[in-house]
């Protein structure tokens, strides 16, 4: 038996884990059931809102270099919980979003708009917003394109 008590150690080793393990996902020592909590280790803050978009992708056609063109995408918030549009992040600085800043209500409506100045591009272009919101999953993309033609062939 002299492997015996090694044996004994190394199982209680292994098995320790498992035993925290089903601790946490049974409940706090009090007996109460713990909060959730996500991979990052914090707590979940509020419910998910959700969101809906017209369209996720606009296309201006043909642009003359320098022009700048806008379009605003209409979002609406078709679940039970406000909707909070907490930021627009755009794929290259030759776009200014804006967005509805204030929570939009169940049921109601708001818009991230796009503002692509053409200056010194030219051909296709394909660009992109990103939009962070309350919703699972918390960002969604936004594409838009268009042609640019040169100022030296107008």
């Amino acid at each position: 038996m002299r492997y015996g008590k090694w044996a004994i150690l190394g199982l209680l080793i292994a098995c320790a884990p498992v035993a925290k393990e089903n601790a946490n996902q049974e409940g706090t020592p009090s007996g109460e059931k713990s909060a959730a909590v996500s991979p990052t280790g914090t707590q979940a803050a509020e419910p998910v809102a959700k969101i809906e978009f017209d369209k996720v992708e606009h296309d201006f056609g043909k642009i003359r270099e320098g022009e700048k063109v806008s379009y605003r995408f209409k979002v609406k918030n078709p679940g039970t919980v406000p909707l909070r549009i907490t930021d627009v992040k755009p794929s290259c600085g030759c776009t200014a979003p804006a967005w509805t800043k204030e929570p939009i209500p169940p049921g109601g409506e708001g818009f991230v708009e796009v503002v692509f100045d053409s200056q010194g591009r030219s051909g296709e272009q394909l660009k992109t917003v990103t939009v962070f919101a309350n919703t699972d999953p918390p960002s969604h993309l936004l594409r838009f394109r268009g042609e640019v033609i040169p100022a030296n062939k107008q």
